[in-house]
């Protein structure tokens, strides 16, 4: 089992204008990958302010480059990529394996 961490980093004040996006795209994002990810989205706590982070959960790396190449080949994808840019300072990406879960 593969995490991906999408991690942006938002102007301030404007994680909540990220966070209503992504929960307003998910279904969209459903309807492009299908059912084969686990989402959540995380804000921060502690640490830089303004973070949002994307945790995508797939069986493998395979998987993600899968499901990655759907999504950024769907139209309706770009449309809402090409729509967020003003909003955000970075951002990186971050692969995990799940070793063990409780």
């Amino acid at each position: 089992m593969i995490v991906v961490r999408m991690v942006f980093q938002a102007q301030f004040g404007k994680a909540h204008e990220v966070v209503d996006r992504m929960k307003q795209e998910q279904k969209r994002f459903r309807e492009i990958v299908g059912d084969v990810a686990h989402v959540r989205i995380l804000t921060d706590l502690s640490g830089p302010f303004d973070t949002v982070v994307q945790e995508i959960q797939v069986e493998s790396l395979a998987e993600w480059e899968r499901v990655r190449t759907k999504m950024f080949s769907d139209p309706r994808f770009q449309e809402m990529q090409a729509s967020m840019p003003a909003v955000y300072v970075g951002g990186r990406a971050e692969f995990y394996t799940v070793e063990m879960e409780i």
